[in-house]
């Protein structure tokens, strides 16, 4: 991630990582399994943000898929919902060190009890993909409150 942050040309280096699961894993194992339950976990959450912010849904999609296939598919098998939640925290630490990103263990831990509770990787990238969405919208309305969710965490 922080090469990337260093050369934008190697931006899909950290989605090929975070898919690369896909190349040597059995997707069953990786959560690709239980659609129905997926989609019926998964989708309240995808359409209301899909109906308040539907710009970019693809770009949002294309990120929960990567990120979902890595932290729940591939680790949380491994470490469990608090640790794979606070891993997923910790990169997008890395990546932006803001209160706002601090904050995402939160919905992680949500996206870890879907895809417990589903069976499927899609639950956890749908609702993923309409939380992203949520917080684009909310960027917009209420610009106070993402002024405080953007603020570095390293004093600058």
């Amino acid at each position: 991630m922080v090469i990337a942050l260093e050369f934008p040309k190697l931006w899909i280096v950290p989605p090929a990582i975070m898919l690369s699961p896909l190349a040597f894993e059995d997707h069953r194992k990786l959560g690709f399994r239980r659609p129905k339950e997926g989609i019926l976990f998964g989708s309240p959450l995808f359409f209301l943000g899909l109906l308040l912010h539907p710009e970019g849904v693809l770009e949002n999609l294309s990120v929960a898929i990567a990120e979902e296939v890595f932290f729940r598919g591939y680790l949380m098998p491994a470490f469990g919902n608090v640790v794979t939640s606070v891993l997923f925290a910790l990169v997008h630490l890395l990546v932006r060190p803001t209160l706002g990103s601090l904050l995402t263990f939160f919905p992680s831990l949500f996206l870890g009890y879907l895809f417990l509770r589903s069976g499927s990787i899609i639950a956890p990238i749908l609702a993923h993909t309409g939380m992203n969405l949520l917080f684009l919208w909310s960027r917009e309305e209420f610009p106070e409150l993402h002024h405080l969710l953007e603020r570095e965490l390293t004093g600058g």
